[in-house]
């Protein structure tokens, strides 16, 4: 049982997806981080990020009507 791997997930990776606003975190990331340079950010952000290609694109998907049962 000491085959389980434990994975110390970035902090700055952590808030940003846990963000709503996307541009605002950025920013605020910029400054807690990187000394107000978002450049820097973007450029750890594509080292350490998982590629745009990985994201499911949610206009991809069709709705599919739900099954109702009629007790």
């Amino acid at each position: 049982m000491s085959n389980l791997i434990y994975i110390k997930k970035d902090p700055i990776l952590i808030e940003l997806d846990n963000s709503v606003d996307k541009q605002s975190t950025k920013k605020m990331l910029a400054f807690k981080y990187f000394n107000n340079n978002v450049n820097l950010l973007d450029e750890y952000l594509d080292k350490n990020n998982k590629k745009k290609s990985d994201v499911i694109d949610r206009k991809n998907f069709k709705s599919i009507s739900q099954l109702e049962f009629s007790f």
